[in-house]
């Protein structure tokens, strides 16, 4: 029963009813076999997540005194019950679709996953040679026997493992246990075989280790053999999720009863209780603090599965040139003229390239800022940066250091960039910058130009072309002068509270003007339906959690405002209420690409306002984070937002509707299919020199 005294839905549900409705994605025969092995890929990402973030959480929140616990309204232990009965249901359902669904769907094409099944006899010399050639000089095996020892650590995180009984031969009544690496960095999870009869193979790399484990340990007979993997450990979002004064509360009660965060070790199915009770010991953890995850672990490598025909994954949508972006011309002339907004991946990114690069060697150009949020190796962005630092520009450059990424590599390029004149200024606890902005000065005569690039999403996802996202580049004189403001501000690495007279306007910031701004807008609506007048709100985000933006949409919704919510993952905001949200209706897409933008619409009685954002409206992006949303000012660009938002709100194929208890639910039809990633591609394709009425 939904309890209408507090009506939100609890955001780890949420985040498990996503979770379901990717394994729907992959249960679709009409996706090709690949892209649903993306999909299952995907669903198992963001189920080790939801262990790494939010059972610790949990398990620490059962520790906390009762009137904290009712003021949150959540009871941790018939929760995580509910979780743990949740997550066995849908990891059944996983093991069920990639065995007895995708599997022989590759296999219908011509492609033979080995899938628990020993190697046919064509292709044993080619396993054992490709162990002795490649795979060998990767491999440490380990005996778990010896001294014990606090500076010892076995198991390294996010690597994965085979852990052995096994005993010396004619010694069968003393066991020993033992382990051995999975090379996966080294050499990938699938490798390709030899074709037998025109058919390809593939096969995991931990059954090309596993059949030559004799290898390994000459002189020993193996007794059983199971996968192991740790899950790398989270910090505990406690301020993130709640108030300061609460989450200073709970902080101290947590300390004063020594809470230690568990661990979460993930073995195969069907490891055995004695050899769990071994490890347990050896490693110091409860036996609890395993969690059995079928044959193979860490399903998320099928990402990178090897693939080498059309009929295996979605026909290429090759990347759009932008119609007033060519090559050729200065991407600063062409932003004096107008704004430039980007539809990605449909469009290239080749003017955000050219955008960083022109600077770097623009004699006029003496400042850039930017927030790259993420370091990558791989980055056109961190060569732009160096290059400009090296010419003699100063460059400042904000990143993040999450543990979720590789702050190894983030350290590396920070320090490469660093070395060539590039200011490096790393995040702060409370002071993490989620915007994915960047601002360029360039002097001119009269004074100074500024251009600003701002987004929706990140530099480092750009090249994959794996994400739906949206980029503005001006050169308005407000919102580059507010962004001038923003970039002062951070370079100070000081509290937002203390610079709140910082005059944002036009840009909405986090901890500074977004939460009123969004309210005001959302207020305006209420008072336009109130009059007799057409209301509406249209929010396209991924994540809706935050309590005070719920409930000011449910008020709105119940002034007459229509209020549509398209998300991506999480939604707490619970639809279908009668009398409190039956005006909202909720709509959840999955698709091929990842959907990554955030989309804020307000009807405002015709003269229709679109902001574009790099936050969600969770408590932890809208107070301890800072985030940039920002108008669309253009009446061009906002006519393309416009018929996105159509589509994304005509979408018959891949949108699901969210009811009362966050089940999916298809909204598909046979009639006038519109599927929204596709529309939207056609209509990039579609954008030409600012044509008049061409999304009328």
């Amino acid at each position: 029963m939904i309890d209408v005294s507090h009506p939100y839905f609890d955001a780890n549900l949420s985040w498990l009813s996503y979770n379901y409705r990717l394994l729907l994605e992959a249960e679709d025969d009409s996706v090709p076999p690949v892209e649903r092995l993306r999909h299952l890929a995907n669903y198992s990402y963001q189920i080790d997540e939801f262990f790494r973030v939010r059972i610790p959480l949990l398990v620490a929140l059962r520790e906390v005194s009762k009137d904290i616990l009712d003021k949150l309204n959540l009871y941790p232990d018939t929760l995580i019950e509910h979780i743990l009965e949740t997550v066995e249901n849908q990891l059944a359902k996983f093991d069920e679709l990639l065995a007895s669904g995708v599997v022989p769907a590759l296999r219908d094409r011509d492609v033979h996953l080995y899938f628990k099944e020993p190697f046919k006899e064509p292709h044993l010399d080619f396993v054992q040679s490709f162990f002795v050639d490649k795979v060998f000089r990767h491999v440490q095996p380990v005996f778990l026997e010896g001294r014990r020892s606090a500076k010892i650590t076995f198991f390294e995180a996010d690597l994965l493992y085979l852990v052995l009984r096994l005993h010396r031969r004619g010694e069968p009544n003393d066991p020993l246990f033992a382990y051995v690496n999975i090379p996966v960095a080294e050499l990938g999870r699938f490798i390709k075989l030899p074709k037998l009869d025109g058919k390809k193979f593939v096969a995991f790399l931990d059954d090309i280790v596993f059949s030559n484990l004799k290898m390994l340990f000459p002189g020993f007979e193996i007794q059983d053999c199971f996968a192991l993997r740790v899950e790398r450990e989270a910090e505990l979002a406690i301020d993130d999720e709640f108030p300061t004064a609460l989450a200073q509360r709970i902080t101290r009660q947590l300390d004063k009863k020594n809470f230690t965060q568990p661990h979460h070790y993930f073995c195969e199915t069907g490891m055995p209780d004695d050899m769990k009770a071994y490890l347990s010991d050896r490693l110091g953890i409860q036996v609890a603090e395993f969690y059995e995850r079928g044959r193979y672990l860490y399903y998320q490598d099928f990402k990178s599965f090897p693939n080498g025909s059309n009929k295996l994954e979605y026909s290429l949508q090759k990347a759009v040139p932008h119609a007033e972006l060519r090559p050729g011309e200065s991407i600063f002339d062409a932003l004096n003229r107008s704004d430039q907004l980007l539809h990605l991946p449909y469009h290239s990114i080749d003017p955000v390239v050219r955008f960083f690069n022109e600077a770097a060697v623009d004699p006029y150009v003496r400042e850039i800022y930017v927030s790259l949020y993420k370091i990558h190796s791989h980055s056109f962005l961190v060569n732009s940066l160096i290059s400009a630092a090296r010419n003699g520009k100063r460059v400042v450059a904000f990143a993040e250091l999450n543990p979720k990424f590789d702050i190894q590599e983030n350290i590396l390029w920070a320090k490469k960039m660093k070395d060539a004149g590039v200011k490096i200024v790393f995040s702060l606890p409370g002071l993490k910058v989620h915007a994915k902005i960047a601002l360029i000065k360039r002097k001119i005569k009269k004074g100074w130009d500024r251009y600003a690039y701002l987004g929706t999403g990140g530099f480092y996802r750009m090249t994959s072309r794996e994400f739906v996202d949206h980029a503005l580049l001006t050169s308005h004189r407000e919102i580059t002068n507010e962004l001038e403001l923003l970039f002062g501000y951070l370079v100070t690495r000081d509290e937002p509270k203390k610079f709140k007279y910082l005059p944002f306007s036009s840009l909405m910031v986090s901890q500074f003007n977004m939460n009123k701004k969004i309210i005001d807008l959302i207020d305006r609506e209420v008072k336009n339906s109130r009059s007799g007048l057409n209301a509406a709100v249209t929010v396209k985000i991924n994540q809706l959690q935050d309590q005070s933006m719920i409930a000011k949409l449910y008020q709105a919704g119940q002034a007459g405002v229509t209020i549509n919510i398209i998300v991506s993952d999480c939604c707490c905001l619970i639809p279908e209420l009668p009398t409190i949200s039956d005006n909202i209706t909720v709509t959840r897409l999955v698709d091929r690409y990842v959907e990554n933008s955030r989309i804020f619409y307000f009807y405002n009685r015709g003269k229709e306002e679109i902001f574009l954002s790099s936050g969600d409206w969770t408590f932890r992006n809208l107070h301890h984070r800072i985030d940039v949303g920002f108008p669309i000012l253009d009446d061009y660009l906002r006519s393309q937002l416009l018929q996105v938002l159509r589509n994304y709100l005509a979408d018959n194929q891949k949108l699901v509707k969210l009811d009362t208890y966050q089940n999916n639910h298809p909204v598909a039809s046979e009639s006038h299919k519109v599927r929204v990633q596709e529309a939207n591609y056609r209509l990039t394709e579609r954008i030409e020199h600012r044509t008049p009425g061409l999304f009328n």
